[in-house]
């Protein structure tokens, strides 16, 4: 792998996403390498690019201070890369940033596949509003490592809600849901969320993108999946627990 230190000129990017305001992506890049990743896509890089090197961006808790001055409102980390990814235990731009965030209490969400967010429970904690959340496409670690090979392991990604609570919102990220990679587990995962006292779960179908490079033998398998049927699964699951559930499509 190989890291790249760039100075940018803006830190917040306008967001698109549902109840969230801005957009803070702290390196450009991602060392997980999972197979199911859109974001070269969406930011017009190689794919080679993407998983090969990482463009740590060395001043943007600068930035991040000046725009605050002057732009308010709900703030997501990490919306097309992990924020805590392994470069970020040495350059610890993540956790510069959120010394920033707090300081202008602004309210923030983190999704991440990397039990390195606990190291920072301690800031986190000290946010009015603070979202954790962690991605997972299947409870079975043999299948992660076959499409998210450099992830922390399913067991260090419970460990994170479990050690979160009472410290921030809680809530787990299913997506993309994957053919016998996700789907044998959808239950399973709510009755997870359930035994921690989640917030919250978000669901959320494949997304085609252009040019992906997936595995053959998942590519035809997702080319397959009936989505509408499994929407249907879904909200059978949700009356079924107290814990709200989202559907993203």
């Amino acid at each position: 792998m190989k890291y790249i230190e760039i100075f940018v000129k803006n830190a917040l990017t306008k967001s698109g996403l549902e109840n969230t305001d801005y957009s803070l992506n702290p390196y450009k890049g991602c060392e997980h390498q999972c197979v199911y990743c859109y974001a070269p896509y969406v930011l017009h890089m190689s794919l080679d690019e993407w998983r090969n090197v990482v463009y740590v961006k060395r001043n943007l808790p600068t930035v991040l201070d000046k725009e605050l001055k002057k732009k308010r409102g709900f703030v997501t980390l990490g919306s097309v890369t992990d924020a805590y990814q392994p470069s970020e235990k040495k350059y610890e731009i993540t956790r510069r940033c959120l010394e920033i965030l707090l300081k202008h209490r602004v309210p923030i969400s983190i999704l991440t596949k990397s039990s390195l967010v606990l190291r920072d429970l301690d800031l986190l904690s000290r946010f009015s509003e603070a979202h954790v959340g962690i991605t997972l496409t299947t409870l079975d670690d043999s299948l992660r490592k076959k499409v998210e090979a450099n992830s922390s392991s399913v067991d260090e990604r419970l460990k994170v809600l479990q050690e979160s609570e009472g410290k921030a919102i809680r809530y787990i990220f299913v997506g993309p849901i994957l053919p016998r990679i996700t789907t044998p587990y959808l239950q399973d995962i709510v009755k997870e969320a359930e035994r921690m006292n989640l917030d919250y779960i978000i669901f959320d179908r494949f997304r085609w993108k252009k040019n992906m490079l997936l595995p053959y033998e998942l590519e035809e398998r997702i080319k397959g999946m009936d989505y509408e049927k499994i929407k249907r699964e879904l909200m059978r699951i949700s009356k079924q627990t107290s814990i709200p559930v989202y559907l993203d499509w």
